[in-house]
């Protein structure tokens, strides 16, 4: 038998629970039949299993992976080479080396069409992209999540999730950031912050979780804060009842959208003084995360599923097909001057920035890297496109923060942002 570990009941990280019904549920019950059935050594059903889940969640690296697996324990090697092709095209490689007796096997059965795989899969490794340091500033432990960029006062704003605070980093002195707010104003830990160029207002999502400061005044819950840049101060916070975690915002003409990954829903907030309402919702979302406005629609990234189009009228979800690469593991959203879609994946390797070119009214998406394997990159979660420039935030560093308080495996690095021209 051809060994090549499955990812079988893993799937990628997520943060938080999948909602009930969710494509992440799904395909979850999927992998655990896949796991009985490759048990018992039904390759063939096992397969077919596999390929259901990787319906419900295509591009997902861990199943294109069970497809090469499979395949080859059933004896259907030129299957194995077609679910290789499959991976690659999607933007990954493969340790075929790894795998006992698959490359060996491969080498004998087609030996040329495994080099030209082969040499597919180096290029998929070869980095892509050139970016410049804009900051790096001294906040090692604060574990920074996001960030929002306002060149007309030559500011950046940074959100954390370990000290559930807000700075403000002027572009000539980055190495003191000022605190705006902390959890002694009631911050909870951020996750997502957008400008409100209209209103002068600074939106932040936060919400409680286990790397939250304790001890301190204030509510700390689920919320959407605006705070006012005129005066320095927490103008209002907005809440909703039943609200899960709000993960991302995003503002336009001085409407406001945020994201919540736990309930699968998108509130909006239509002026800085009126309440919260439930945009849209599906069952089928399992962790939705950053967001955007293009093409007249409003567009998310649900981390475990892929993209998502909001249709404007009817406000209902379709995920959007790929064409071509993979939108499994994507963070962070925004959108250029243009309207073109840039995404953020952290959660499966190559780690950077990748254009997600739409076809009309969300018919499919092509995803192809702008910025992969950047000496900075350490988990980036975040890019605004300000300025002519696309900014990302290259090193969160979760994996540095456990949750029960133990110490990190290696040390901390400050937080950097770079810069690049957009593509």
């Amino acid at each position: 038998m051809i060994t090549l570990a499955l990812a079988l009941a893993a799937s990628l990280a997520l943060s938080d629970t999948p909602a009930p019904g969710s494509l992440l549920d799904q395909s979850q019950a999927l992998r655990a039949e896949t796991r009985l059935l490759a048990a018992e050594g039904d390759w063939a059903a096992a397969a077919e299993a596999n390929a259901g889940a990787l319906a419900l969640q295509p591009g997902h690296f861990g199943l294109l992976t069970n497809a090469v697996a499979l395949a080859a324990n059933g004896g259907d090697l030129d299957g194995a080479l077609d679910a290789l092709e499959a991976l690659i095209r999607a933007g990954f490689s493969l340790d075929l080396a790894a795998a006992r007796g698959l490359e060996s096997a491969l080498e004998e059965h087609a030996p040329s069409r495994l080099a030209a795989l082969r040499e597919r899969m180096a290029q998929n490794l070869v980095p892509v992209g050139r970016a410049e340091r804009y900051l790096s500033v001294p906040l090692p432990d604060a574990l920074v999540e996001t960030f929002a960029v306002d060149i007309d006062a030559e500011r950046l704003y940074l959100g954390t999730v370990a000290d559930a605070s807000i700075y403000a980093v002027r572009l000539d002195d980055p190495g003191n950031p000022e605190r705006l707010a902390g959890p002694e104003d009631g911050m909870g830990s951020v996750f997502g912050m957008a400008l409100d160029g209209r209103n002068r207002l600074l939106y932040a999502a936060t919400a409680r979780t286990a790397l939250t400061p304790e001890g301190l005044p204030g509510e700390r819950e689920t919320a959407l804060i605006a705070f006012d840049l005129f005066t320095g101060e927490i103008s209002a916070r907005h809440t909703m009842p039943g609200a899960g975690r709000f993960s991302d915002v995003v503002v336009q003409d001085g409407i406001v959208y945020a994201s919540d990954s736990v309930e699968g829903r998108i509130y909006t907030l239509t002026a800085p003084r009126n309440t919260l309402e439930i945009y849209a919702e599906d069952s089928r979302f399992a962790s939705l995360q950053g967001l955007a406005l293009a093409q007249g629609a409003l567009w998310v990234v649900d981390y475990a599923t892929g993209l998502w189009r909001i249709d404007p009228v009817s406000r209902e979800a379709s995920r959007v097909e790929v064409l071509e690469g993979s939108l499994i593991g994507f963070d962070g959203l925004t959108t250029d001057s243009y309207g073109e879609l840039y995404g953020v994946r952290n959660g499966v390797q190559p780690h950077g920035v990748f254009h997600i070119a739409l076809e009309p009214w969300g018919g499919g998406a092509r995803v192809r890297p702008v910025l992969t394997g950047h000496r900075d990159f350490d988990e980036p979660t975040t890019a605004r496109v300000s300025d002519g420039r696309l900014f990302v935030l290259a090193n969160a560093q979760w994996e540095l923060f456990p949750e029960d308080g133990s110490q990190p495996q290696r040390e901390r690095r400050d937080p950097v942002v770079l810069h690049m021209p957009v593509p």
